[in-house]
């Protein structure tokens, strides 16, 4: 009797494990058969979202090493190639098709991240300089068929003031050439510096204030081409615009200026290093104009957005006073350069009190007279 007794339980325990079993099995199968629809449907949105972008189209690289072979003779190359860098350290491997405005404000939020030379992220304006560099090296794309659109286009600039706030007096100006007597070459004795570099910056910012050059065009003078009655003719190659050449007067006080830098015997330009003849850099200027700024404690007179006082602000200071002095804004387009009108309303600052009584004195006139009975 317990023989047969033992017998049916196991009988019945082993019926129990089976059932358990199946019942495990039919639950991982129903369990193999979710995950194979949810792997079919993600294969069919991953088909969807497949780029269409050609294996062969080219990379952003590759258009810029085509375009450039193209633009190198050009003289605003320069420009281009400076602005292009940064869009090619981000987005040089990603197939040119691609570059969406979605991929651009991504690159965005990482170049705000990014260090300038100088100190400080890029600006608003640097940025959409970059933008609009990199949309015409892709149109360029286009007109030779490299690629069929330009996923660029839509893309939109950052909304930017485009003028300067900061207005400097020709008092501010005298300010500075009275601190630039200060500038020395600190790795030398005092009594074995001649003061070269504050004569270079003195003579600089004259030319930049009184004939209101740019700085590249500043730095290109030689001595050869200043005429006896200081008419100076700017190459076209050293100019910004496509206005070319142009002719501006230095002033009495900027000859004076320039004719108290040594002459060194290797080199026709005016703005060399004292000790190897070279041309001096956009960077070393700036360098020493800051310095002076600094020391006149110039940077209070900045407008709240323009934060400090760049080398530009003189510039603007010039176009500014000559306005101020009544001078006639044809001729003061064709001294600043610019073959647009609005781009020299951007230079001048007027005071708008000073702007109502300058009117107010032309308009008024006397009383009219009475007639004779």
């Amino acid at each position: 009797m317990g023989e047969l007794t033992s017998s049916v339980a196991t009988n019945l325990t082993s019926s129990v494990s089976v059932g358990t079993l199946r019942e495990q099995l039919n639950v991982a199968w129903e369990e193999i058969k979710t995950l194979r629809r949810t792997v079919a449907h993600q294969a069919r949105l991953l088909e969807n979202l497949a780029s269409e972008t050609h294996p062969a189209a080219p990379s952003v690289n590759c258009v810029y090493w085509l375009f450039a072979e193209t633009r190198r003779h050009e003289r605003s190359w320069h420009l281009h190639w400076q602005r292009l860098q940064p869009s090619l350290r981000g987005l040089g491997t990603i197939p040119a098709p691609e570059v969406t405005p979605l991929v651009w404000n991504r690159h965005v939020v990482a170049r705000r991240q990014e260090e300038q030379r100088g100190g400080g992220t890029p600006s608003d304006i640097t940025l959409n300089t970059e933008l609009a560099r990199l949309k015409a090296m892709l149109e360029w794309a286009v007109e030779n068929r490299m690629i069929d659109f330009n996923p660029l286009r839509a893309a939109k600039r950052i909304k930017t003031r485009d003028q300067r706030e900061t207005r400097l007096s020709p008092d501010d100006i005298d300010r500075l050439l009275i601190e630039a007597e200060s500038l020395r070459d600190h790795r030398l004795a005092e009594e074995d510096d001649d003061g070269a570099r504050s004569k270079l910056l003195q003579a600089s910012a004259l030319c930049w204030f009184d004939s209101m050059m740019r700085v590249s065009e500043a730095r290109h003078i030689k001595w050869s081409m200043i005429q006896p009655n200081g008419d100076y003719r700017i190459p076209r190659d050293h100019t910004k615009t496509d206005a070319g050449e142009r002719t501006v007067t230095l002033t009495a006080r900027t000859l004076e200026a320039i004719k108290a830098i040594p002459v060194h015997p290797t080199s026709d330009y005016v703005f060399t290093n004292p000790n190897t003849g070279k041309l001096l850099s956009y960077h070393t200027l700036r360098r020493w104009f800051r310095w002076t700024c600094e020391r006149a404690r110039m940077d209070a007179k900045a407008a709240p957005r323009d934060k400090r006082i760049v080398i530009h602000h003189v510039r603007h200071a010039g176009a500014t006073a000559a306005d101020a002095a009544g001078v006639r804004a044809g001729a003061l387009s064709t001294v600043l350069g610019h073959s647009d009108s609005r781009a020299t309303a951007r230079y001048i600052h007027r005071d708008g009190v000073e702007s109502a009584h300058h009117v107010a004195s032309a308009m008024e006139r006397k009383p009219p007279r009475r007639a004779k009975k």
